[in-house]
């Protein structure tokens, strides 16, 4: 059962940080941050679309999978 927990735990990690990797940031990064850099316009109140909206989706449930098998693994050890 142990054994079982630790390898979905890393499993699902992974394909955690996969989908937060893959995410497209909306942000112009350090650059904006300091006022240079080229900024678009509605890109921070747009709504998600297609992959974007897939990917947020996919990390909420891997994020909740995650936390569930943590706190069993927990319990067990």
């Amino acid at each position: 059962m142990t054994a079982a927990l630790v390898i979905g735990e890393v499993i699902f990690g992974l394909a955690l940080m996969a989908a937060i990797l893959l995410q497209t940031g909306y942000t112009a990064g350090m650059s904006g941050a300091f006022g240079g850099g080229f900024q678009q316009q509605g890109a921070y109140g747009g709504k998600k679309q297609g992959v974007d909206e897939l990917l947020s989706r996919a990390t909420v449930i891997l994020a909740i999978v995650f936390a569930i098998i943590t706190l069993l693994l927990a319990r067990v050890w």
